[in-house]
């Protein structure tokens, strides 16, 4: 699995948990409410650092062959 589409997936499951904690939270089930909040927050932030370490790697390319160097394979210069 792709870094992309582990943190799309961390995503959506954290939207889904926050739609469910602002569904269940006006009817009084507040503690599920929270848990369910606190495991969103969780989420989001694990997708939004897995999102941000491949910023700037071009799309396709895995980000040890995005420099001329590879880990483990130097150039004698």
């Amino acid at each position: 699995m792709s870094d992309e589409k582990l943190a799309l997936v961390l995503f959506d499951l954290g939207f889904v948990l926050m739609l469910i904690s602002m569904v269940i939270g006006p009817f009084g089930i507040t503690n599920w409410a929270l848990t369910t909040a606190v495991i969103a927050c969780c989420l989001a932030l694990g997708a939004t650092a897995i999102a941000f370490q491949g910023w700037d790697v071009p799309d396709g390319t895995p980000p040890w062959d995005a420099g001329d160097e590879k880990p483990g394979n130097r150039r004698n210069r």
